[in-house]
Parts: structure tokens; C-alpha cells; sequence
């Protein structure tokens, strides 16, 4: 008998989904019955066979109460499989009940009388694809509706999946709008120095691709705009093109973003958003310690007050660096310093933890540390607002400074002040740059490293609060947004975590809030311009190192040390190229390393001879006391079986039969426990097919067993089954059962191979309804003990 979990408190047998009692009316003059089992085959699975004694005195209870013209039923879910079983009373009988129906309609009525919703429904859903609705491309269409609805009427219950835990909130969107708004404005003018773009072009990407991102993007609380890491990538690829003057790195820049869409949204019509899931998560995190190292050291020449020409390479940084340090201005250096000791104070204080944490650290002790408490909130806001902090420190201590007649303080200078401008992207220098195969190089990895640091940062906080995205349909959100910012004089940019946390915090439920975040921008656009050409660069600095101090990841590092040698040299290979060449060649060395990688281990699985213990089936390398059979042996292999392993998983069943030979045991069986494949080519066929060749020359047979449903059909249709039988093996669904028979030499095999005969045949029955979704059938079994036809 099959087991379920968790048990039933109706029918005590165990359930993988539900399982609860419902009732069929009855035709009273169709006579009687007993215990029929009706089993509805998903994918193969036969289910089910109702021997528990609890459930047999349930039914006879059952069928002695005969004051209803309707018999109760149990319905249960398990595995793939809806069973009926009913005892019904004397004078009543299970209606219309044929050798072969459809299973949702049996399903369904039964389900429709309890007023439950319909079983055969609930697990088509797991098959169906999501229709295309013409409103997933313009999200407003969704949103605004279910927005209108939270303040007239409330929310309906096919908003759920959209809205999740996080309730729209006007006052929320509008309150975190303007905080990230005025975060952002220092901020983007940060990122354009590191991109190594006039600083004015930092404002001219975070208005009008907020607006798009907010009409065509699905995640809510995600703020896009310039990044860190998008800078360095966009300024490396433009000194990379050779371009070292304003006119030809914007023009650079606005390709690129053009470039960048372009590549967006073709993935994004391609539905291939799943493809960026090919980079590992430790690549990922060496390319982005090398990218925050590579940040970091391009902005301690700013700290410092030196002047040094800006490196493609960060060795050529680090060697420019190390030749003008007598060069550093002191008065610079008070500055840089003292603002970035404020920031980075402020930053691991506001991620200290708990109250209790914050009383035992030797510093935050010093500081508030109940959150509910005035001070506390007030500092958090000082944190949050930290870049508008520094902007504002830096330019009144840069005005003491020439006040006490303190010179040498480099300042931001000239700013181009004519407001927002549009223009086509390269203008100018079109043919020039696009003749260079690096800018579509670099605009692929600046597409798909965007997409991935959005994703990350909009998955987490929608994982949060439970609501839905769609990956695809955020490759084209991006994708526009760039395009937006092609067209006005802007550079590539995606969503940022810095601001995205701060716009979760202070209550943003929508990208409503995305909107009074660029509206503000557009503001400083035709207001701060001509002040910002006093702000010292001493303080702008700052700004960009604390947020590349995020991307520096020491601790996958130490993890990878002590747990996966070969993750650790796949990081090194990564973090090496980034800093020798740059973040993009990086990036593609950490990819092709973990594909060799992962070849390497796909072509050399993980091989075990196994023995029984408690019932179970175990590594004899860890589980020495495990018993193994006394005339066979039973290898596991934990891999899908193809091309590249199939030859040592034959070579491995031949050498565990001559260790075993060779200490006096007699083997008559080779077993291949089945259990961890699940897939087999036809190479995988053919090495089975020759392994039980070759163990019958040697009077010896080979039993594959533990075979899931789609192997077991393989091996049939393929004429594997035929064949291992031919030379004396079997194919088994159930280890135990193989090794029961296995011990008796006298054994039948034949109700083995039937098991496994109509299993292909059930999972074969498995057709496909008009609108596509698995319909499967409904077949009578006779109970236990009823003779065969």
C-alpha cells in the first residue's frame, strides 16, 4: 500500500493534496455493489489499493447506514492520482461507471455536488500555460483598475496573485516617491562621474526612463535609474571604444542604451527571461566583488585630490594611484574621509540588527537603538537621505574652505545647463562607434547583468510581500527604459537596490511611486544645474564607494572555500580576469569555467555502491554496516544517464561485480537502482542493452529497478525491456520487491514485468484535451482478491 502525508481525518489514508468525504446521488434500481475502486491515472502513477484496516471499517460503518439515497466517497490526491472508493449500501450502486471515462467529468460531479471545487481542474492547472493577455504588455491596465478598487469597493479575488500582502497605498507611494526622489538626484550625479560622462547626463537618465519602466514594468517596489554597476560597465566600454572627450562618451553612451534595449526586448518577446538563469550564483558574485573592487579604487583619486588620466585596466589605476600618492591634498583628504566615515557609520547602523544587538556592539550602544523610538526613526531617515547628506556636507565645508582661503579643492566646474534636450542616439559619431564589434559585446552583458541585478532586487521584495511579476515582460520595461534614455542624451540603467530598499521602507506599494521620483528629478533638471558645478568632487566620492562596498562579497568566498574547491577556483578564474582585463571578459571567463565545470561533473557523476539498512538503500561509503545482497550487487548512479556518463556507469557495475567476485561471493544479479535518473538517451539505451549482454555472457543478469514512469515507458518503446529480458534481466518499479525476488531463486518474475507493463501502458492512455491540458482517464480496478478475468 502506497503511503500519503499528512493522514486524513476523514478516510485515514494519507494525502498528497487534499482529501475530504463527497457524495454522488445514486440510481437505487441499479442493484449492488462492493468496494470499487476507481483510479485516475496521471502520468502513469497506478495508486492506491485500499487495504488499510481503518478505511475498511469506515466503509462497512458506511455501508451498514442506509438511511440516504447517497453513498459518502472518499476522494483523495496523491501523487498524480485521484482515487474514488466507496462501499456502497445494498440497494445502490456506483452510477455510470464505465470500463474507460473521462476523468475530470467523474471528478468534477463529484466535487459539484459538495460544492467544492472540481479535482480534475486542479490538476490540469499544473500543465496549463498561461494565456496571453494583450494587458500583460501594458501593466496600468492591471494595476490602476486594482488600485481604483482598494479605495472604492475592495479588491477582487482575481487581484490576489497582483497584489499579494502589499495593499496599495496612495500616502505610501506619494511619502517614498519623494524620499527616493531626493536620494536619487545626488546619486545619479555620482554615477555619471564613474561612467566618466558629464554629470548632468546622471539627471537625463533618471527621469524619462522612470516614466517608461513605471507604464511598462510589473515588479512595484523596484526604483530603476543609473547604478553603480551599470556605470562601470557603460564607462569600460566606452574606454574601451577609445572615447576620452564629452561629445563622442555620450554619444557612446546613448548607443549603447540603444543597444541595450534593442536586446531587452527581443529576449523579452522571445519569452527567454529564463536565460540569464545559465550565469551561477557564485560568477555572479565574483564579477560583482571584482566590479565593486574595480568602483572603489577609480574613486580614491577624488578622496585623495590627485589627478590621474582615466585606466581601461584596474592594474593601470592601482600603478597611477601608487605614483602621485606625494600628490594628495590634504584638506581634500580631511573631506573625502570624513564624509565617507559618515556614510559607511550610517549604513552598518542602520543594518545593525536587533536592539539587543545594537547594546552589546562597542559602538551602536552610543546610538538609538529602540525603533519605535523618535531619535531612531530620525537617524534612519538621516541613513536613507545619506547621499543628499554628503552633497550638502561637501559643498558648505568646500565653501569654509575657499572662505579661509584654502585652494586646491576640485570641484565639479561647468555643467551644461540648456535642461532636457532630445536627440538621436550617436548623433554625430554614428558610423564611428557602430563600426566597433565591442559595443554590441558590451551592450549584451550590460542587458543581461541589468536584468539580473532589477530581477534580484524586485524578486526579493515581491517574494516578500507576495505578489507576481513577469520575468519577460520586465526585459522589455528595461528595454524601454533604455530606449528612453537613448533618446535623451542618457546611458544604460535597470533597477537599483539602495533605492529600491529605501522606496520599500518609507511604504511604496507601486510604481506610482517611480513617478514622483522622476518628476523630482525633472525639477532638479531646470533648478540645481548651475549649483551643482560648486559641489567638490571630495564629496561626490563618497557616495559611490559606499555603494560598491555592497557588491564586495567576501563571504561566498570563504563558503566556497570550505565547501566547493571547484566553485572557489570557478570564482577566482572570475575575479582574476575582471581585474586584469575588465568586468565584461570577467564575466564571460566565470561562465565558460562553470560550464566546464559543469560538464566535468555531468560526465563524471557521482557512482555508489549501495547496501540496505533500515530498509533503505545507502552509500556503502558512508553507511559501511549497510548490508548487500549475498549473490548480488546493487549500483546507484545520480545523474541522468547519457553520451557522456553512460560508459563509466557500465564500467563501474562491471568493477563492483570483480571486487565482489574477488572476495569469494558468487554474483548472479547486477542491479541498477533507477532512483536519481531521470532521463536516458539513446547512447544511455544502448550501454544498457550491452551491459546485459555482456553480464550474460558471464551467466550473470542485470535488474534495473526504482524506474520512474518516463523511464520505464523509454526503455519499453525503445525495446530496451525486450531486450534485457532476452538475455534473463527484468526491469522493476520497486527495489525491495526486486531484491525479494532476487533472494529466491524460485521466484516469478512476470508480476514484476507486469507492474511495469501497465504502468507504460496507463502512462501511454494519457491523451491531451481540446484546450491542451492533460486528460487523463479513468480506468475500473477490481478490489483485492477479485479473480482475473
Amino acid at each position: 500500500m502506497m503511503s500519503c502525508f499528512p493522514p486524513c481525518f476523514d478516510c485515514h489514508h494519507g494525502t498528497f493534496g487534499s482529501c475530504r468525504p463527497t457524495s454522488l446521488a445514486r440510481d437505487a434500481n441499479k442493484g449492488p455493489t462492493t468496494a470499487a475502486q476507481v483510479t485516475v491515472a496521471f502520468e502513469g502513477t497506478i495508486t492506491c489499493e485500499d487495504k488499510a484496516a481503518g478505511i475498511q471499517e469506515e466503509l462497512a460503518a458506511l455501508a451498514a447506514t442506509n438511511a440516504s439515497e447517497k453513498a459518502q466517497k472518499h476522494v483523495c490526491v496523491e501523487e498524480q492520482a485521484v482515487v474514488v472508493t466507496s462501499d456502497c449500501p445494498a440497494n445502490l450502486k456506483l452510477a455510470d461507471v464505465s470500463e474507460e471515462v473521462q476523468a475530470p467529468s467523474l471528478a468534477n460531479e463529484l466535487d459539484e455536488e459538495a460544492g467544492l471545487p472540481p479535482l480534475g481542474v486542479k490538476w490540469q492547472v499544473l500543465y496549463e500555460q498561461k494565456p496571453f493577455s494583450p494587458k500583460s504588455l501594458f501593466p496600468p491596465l492591471i494595476w490602476i483598475p486594482q488600485y481604483w478598487r482598494t479605495y472604492h469597493g475592495g479588491i477582487r479575488e482575481e487581484d490576489r496573485p497582483y497584489v499579494g500582502e502589499l495593499p496599495f497605498s496612495l500616502k505610501g507611494d506619494t511619502i517614498a516617491g519623494l524620499t527616493v526622489g531626493v536620494m536619487l538626484v545626488p546619486q545619479c550625479l555620482a554615477f555619471a562621474l564613474l561612467a566618466g560622462l558629464p554629470i548632468q547626463t546622471g539627471l537625463y537618465s533618471s527621469f524619462l526612463p522612470l516614466l517608461v519602466y513605471a507604464l511598462f514594468g510589473t515588479m512595484r517596489q523596484v526604483q530603476t535609474g543609473p547604478t553603480a554597476l551599470m556605470c562601470l560597465l557603460t564607462g569600460q566600454a566606452l574606454d574601451s571604444l577609445g572615447v576620452t572627450t564629452a561629445g563622442p562618451r555620450i554619444a557612446g553612451a546613448t548607443l549603447m542604451a540603444l543597444l541595450v534595449a534593442a536586446i531587452s526586448i527581443l529576449l523579452g518577446m522571445l519569452r527567454v527571461g529564463g536565460v540569464v538563469n545559465f550565469i551561477s550564483h557564485t560568477v555572479l558574485s565574483a564579477f560583482s566583488t571584482a566590479a565593486g573592487i574595480t568602483i572603489l579604487t577609480s574613486q580614491i583619486k577624488d578622496v585623495l585630490g590627485i589627478k590621474i588620466p582615466r585606466s581601461k585596466y584596474w592594474w593601470e589605476t592601482v600603478k597611477d594611484l601608487a605614483k602621485n600618492l606625494d600628490k594628495t591634498h590634504v584638506p581634500t583628504l580631511v573631506m573625502g574621509l570624513s564624509i565617507l566615515a559618515v556614510l559607511l557609520t550610517l549604513k552598518y547602523w542602520k543594518s545593525a540588527g536587533s536592539a539587543d544587538k545594537r547594546r552589546r556592539h562597542p559602538l551602536w550602544r552610543f546610538l538609538p537603538k529602540d525603533k519605535t523610538s523618535l531619535p531612531f526613526r530620525g537617524l534612519k531617515l538621516v541613513a536613507d537621505l545619506s547621499s543628499l547628506l554628503a552633497v550638502l556636507t561637501g559643498a558648505l565645508w568646500a565653501w569654509a574652505y575657499r572662505a579661509a582661503g584654502v585652494d586646491g579643492v576640485k570641484l565639479v566646474g561647468t555643467v551644461q545647463t540648456d535642461g532636457l534636450t532630445a536627440g538621436l542616439p550617436g548623433k554625430g559619431y554614428y558610423s564611428e562607434l557602430m563600426g566597433d564589434s565591442t559595443l554590441f559585446v558590451s551592450a549584451a552583458t550590460i542587458a543581461i547583468v541589468g536584468f539580473l541585478e532589477s530581477v534580484a532586487v524586485g524578486g526579493k521584495f515581491a517574494a516578500m510581500s507576495k505578489y507576481i511579476f513577469d520575468p519577460n515582460q520586465e526585459l522589455i520595461a528595461l528595454g524601454l527604459a533604455n530606449l528612453a534614455s537613448s533618446f535623451v542624451s542618457g546611458f544604460p540603467v535597470t533597477g537599483g537596490f539602495s533605492r529600491s530598499a529605501v522606496n520599500v521602507t518609507f511604504g511604496a506599494t507601486s510604481l506610482l511611486s517611480v513617478v514622483i521620483s522622476s518628476l523630482l528629478v525633472l525639477l532638479a533638471v531646470y533648478i540645481l544645474l548651475p549649483a551643482i558645478a560648486l559641489l567638490p568632487l571630495a564629496s561626490m566620492a563618497p557616495i559611490i564607494m559606499q555603494g560598491a562596498i555592497v557588491f564586495i562579497d567576501v563571504h561566498e568566498f570563504q563558503v566556497a572555500f570550505r565547501s566547493y574547491p571547484g566553485e572557489l577556483l570557478v570564482m577566482i578564474a572570475t575575479l582574476i580576469v575582471s581585474l586584469a582585463l575588465t568586468v565584461k571578459e570577467g564575466l564571460l571567463a566565470g561562465f565558460v569555467c562553470s560550464v566546464l565545470k559543469t560538464l566535468y561533473e555531468i560526465a563524471n557523476p557521482n557512482l555508489a555502491l549501495v547496501g540496505e539498512i533500515q530498509g533503505n538503500f545507502r552509500d556503502m561509503r558512508y553507511f559501511p554496516q549497510a548490508q548487500q545482497a549475498p549473490n548480488a550487487v546493487v549500483v546507484r548512479m545520480d545523474a541522468q544517464v547519457h553520451f557522456a556518463n553512460s560508459g563509466k556507469l557500465k564500467d563501474f557495475v562491471f568493477k563492483a561485480v570483480q571486487v565482489r567476485e574477488s572476495m569469494g561471493t558468487k554474483i548472479d544479479y547486477a542491479v541498477i537502482d533507477g532512483k536519481s535518473v531521470n532521463s536516458i538517451d539513446l547512447t544511455g539505451c544502448q550501454m544498457l542493452e550491452g551491459l546485459a549482454e555482456a553480464l550474460a555472457g558471464r551467466k550473470q543478469k542485470l535488474v534495473v529497478a526504482n524506474l520512474k514512469a518516463p523511464i520505464a515507458a523509454l526503455l519499453h518503446t525503445t525495446g530496451v525491456q525486450k531486450h534485457i529480458k532476452k538475455h534473463g534481466g527484468q526491469l522493476c518499479l520497486d527495489l525491495h520487491e526486486a531484491m525479494d525476488l532476487i533472494a529466491d531463486p524460485t521466484a516469478d518474475w512476470s508480476a514484476a514485468a507486469d507492474k511495469v507493463n501497465l504502468l507504460v501502458e496507463t502512462r501511454g492512455s494519457v491523451g491531451k484535451s481540446p484546450g491542451g491540458s492533460m486528460s487523463p482517464t479513468v480506468r475500473k480496478v477490481e478490489p483485492a482478491g477479485a479473480p482475473s478475468p
